[in-house]
């Protein structure tokens, strides 16, 4: 059922023990979204856990209250149980039981692809990140109180890592408006952009140099696709979660209207990340394999053997180009 935030609001204000869930393979806006609203929670004084199924990569681990992140499957079902930034359950991985035996299941997401799986769902969307519905939703919780510095800086890293540091086409005045509010809270939005957008690791640029080397590009350049395997994260020390955002250097060419990851996931399973611009829908693109997001970015799993993979992607790709 599709609500508003006043309703999950008001959901939470009858439930003590909740538990917030985020999808597997955490990026910046579940984990950033799904920890300040677990901090909102405490403040009001719920019982709250929060629980992915997938540790998060170097960089997110060091978010604000990382540490109460939960990899573990509860042993009771929660009274109210929040999916945070998560258009499908099978996204949430294993946890998706954590929502399933809740007696009261709420989603609070932005995807165009949400699947409505929760008895209630309130979703934006399209806007540039989970955290601008999460945000009126802790101002709801907090009776408009001005929000704490961390909490703050968790919504604003959650905003900054969404949106391509405001540079994607999702990005509206509200998001901005949303992003000051945060900034006069005393959040060091600079460092922040610097830290998740612009700083990497030696071992991450390697991961970068040596992939895009291999970049290659079809349909006269409109399409570009890059691969990482296996053997580029043990030859560079690094790991799937170290992929984040390399793809933008692909869709930056001048001409390309779609750029395609694949990234080897486990034997014979890919993971496949697509970003668009105007000329293709990318969340129609990972439509095809039952993933989905958003018009200009997406993604899904794509099962097989490499060569098939990729033949098929492509396919997909070519039949959404305008």
């Amino acid at each position: 059922m599709i609500c508003n935030a006043e309703k999950i609001a008001e959901l939470i204000k009858k439930a003590n023990k909740i538990a917030l869930v985020c999808h597997a393979n955490p990026d910046g806006d579940t984990l950033g979204s799904g920890l300040a609203l677990y901090y909102a929670l405490k403040c009001a004084g719920k019982q709250t856990d929060i629980f992915c199924s997938d540790v998060p990569g170097r960089k997110l681990r060091t978010l604000y209250g990382a540490e109460n992140l939960r990899t573990d499957m509860p042993n009771q079902p929660y009274e109210l149980a929040i999916a945070v930034d998560c258009s499908d359950i099978n996204l949430l991985s294993a946890h998706a039981g954590v929502i399933r035996r809740a007696r009261v299941s709420a989603c609070v997401d932005h995807h165009v692809s949400n699947s409505d799986y929760t008895k209630y769902t309130y979703v934006e969307r399209g806007v540039a990140a989970c955290a601008q519905p999460v945000y009126k939703l802790i101002k709801l919780i907090s009776g408009g109180k001005p929000l704490d510095v961390h909490v703050a800086g968790l919504l604003y890293t959650a905003l900054v890592t969404d949106s391509g540091g405001f540079a994607f086409s999702s990005v509206t005045g509200e998001t901005l408006r949303i992003a000051a509010e945060l900034l006069d809270c005393g959040v060091q939005g600079h460092k922040i952009t610097e830290y998740f957008m612009q700083d990497i690791s030696p071992a991450v640029y390697a991961l970068k140099t040596r992939v895009l080397a291999r970049t290659e590009f079809f349909e006269d350049g409109r399409i570009g696709m890059i691969t990482f395997n296996a053997s580029d994260f043990a030859a560079s020390g690094t790991a799937l979660s170290d992929t984040t955002g390399i793809i933008n250097d692909v869709r930056n060419v001048e001409g390309v209207d779609v750029a395609v990851a694949v990234t080897e996931a486990a034997l014979r399973e890919y993971k496949v990340s697509i970003r668009t611009d105007e000329k293709a829908d990318a969340n129609r693109i990972a439509a095809v394999f039952g993933g989905g997001g958003h018009n200009r970015a997406a993604g899904c799993r794509v099962f097989g053997e490499y060569e098939d993979v990729k033949e098929r992607v492509l396919k997909a790709c070519r039949d959404h180009l305008e």
